[in-house]
């Protein structure tokens, strides 16, 4: 089966076809157009301007996935495109187009939740990866875990109580001036970073549950900053600057990790994934491998290229999903639920 997947719920649009074979999805292709240089100025994604890009790209990335993977539209089997979540505007750009093509082709049609294609980015390196498994999907958006019985199933078991994780690594390299996107600027700076800065007290619930809440690591790195305006100033190549993204990250890598062990315990899990932006930072790859050996889970990341996202993971999800029936009813859905 030949799969053409889009993605292009928020600033990344991008394409790809996907072979699904009885050994699981072989990647024949990928384009992935970024807006970085857009929303860089703005520290942020801006949404009316990420929606007006995507309708300028989505056609030059569907031609450039068709042509590397040396197809046609008329060889596809099926059409697999993000119907949500995301930022609307963004959603609809592949959304129409894939209906468009589908109708125009008479091609099986299938909107895939966003987050089942960051499940299905791990089924690319890990095909027959044994269930249940622990998904962790970390990003700029979403900082949620789930309990998964197959490819297609996803169960919450804890998210983040404010902010998601991703979003803390782009409001501290603003902070420092680093630039946009945060995530693998503060990755480098840490690595540069011969030890870390004083530790970031992590935070404390009511409950006594090990969850997740990420506002006040924020505040922390204002603070720190406040207290010594150099850091805003000096640059990547500063010893400062790099102890305090160390820090930053490993802080947030512990801290997502923490519950796990607990969770795997009280569902018997087998594997763990890892997927989703912030699944490219270089501490949170190592230590989730430490953590897996110790718990004996099989441990799943895919190559950075499919963390972040792309049209594979859709296409790789679409291809054992339901075809939709009736296609031309469906809309994009920006706060779309799972098995909605």
């Amino acid at each position: 089966m030949l799969v053409l997947g889009l993605e292009s719920s928020c600033d990344d649009c991008s394409a790809a076809v996907v072979e699904e074979t009885t050994a699981g999805p072989l990647l024949r292709s990928l384009v992935r157009e970024s807006q970085d240089a857009i929303h860089g100025p703005f520290g942020g994604v801006v949404p009316e301007l990420a929606a007006r890009e995507h309708l300028l790209q989505v056609r030059a990335v569907m031609a450039g996935a068709l042509a590397q993977a040396g197809i046609g539209l008329a060889e596809l089997d099926r059409i697999a495109v993000t119907r949500g979540p995301g930022l609307v505007g963004s959603l609809l750009a592949t959304f129409s187009a894939s209906k468009a093509v589908a109708w125009h082709q008479d091609l099986p049609w299938v909107g895939v939740h966003h987050l089942l294609g960051h499940l299905n980015a791990a089924r690319f390196a890990s095909p027959d990866l044994p269930f249940p498994a622990l998904v962790l999907l970390v990003s700029g958006g979403h900082t949620h875990l789930y309990l998964a019985k197959d490819w297609t199933s996803l169960q919450l078991l804890q998210k983040t109580r404010d902010d998601a994780a991703g979003e803390a690594f782009d409001k501290t390299a603003r902070m420092l001036n680093l630039g946009y996107p945060g995530g693998p600027l503060v990755d480098a700076c840490a690595q540069a970073a011969p030890r870390a800065a004083d530790p970031f007290t992590p935070p404390k619930f009511r409950d006594g549950k090990a969850s997740w809440s990420f506002s006040g690591l924020k505040t922390g790195v204002k603070l720190r900053v406040e207290r010594n305006p150099h850091l805003a100033k000096a640059g990547a190549a500063d010893p400062q600057v790099q102890a305090l993204c160390r820090s930053l990250q490993e802080a947030i890598s512990a801290w997502l990790l923490k519950p796990l062990p607990e969770w795997a315990e009280a569902h018997d899990a087998r594997s763990l994934v890892i997927s989703g932006g912030v699944a490219c930072n270089s501490r949170l790859r190592a230590e989730a491998a430490t953590l897996a050996a110790r718990l004996g889970l099989a441990l799943a990341i895919p190559e950075p290229r499919l963390c972040t996202d792309n049209g594979a993971m859709i296409a790789a999800a679409g291809a054992l999903l339901e075809r939709e029936t009736d296609p031309w009813i469906q809309n994009a859905d920006a706060d779309l639920k799972l098995g909605a």
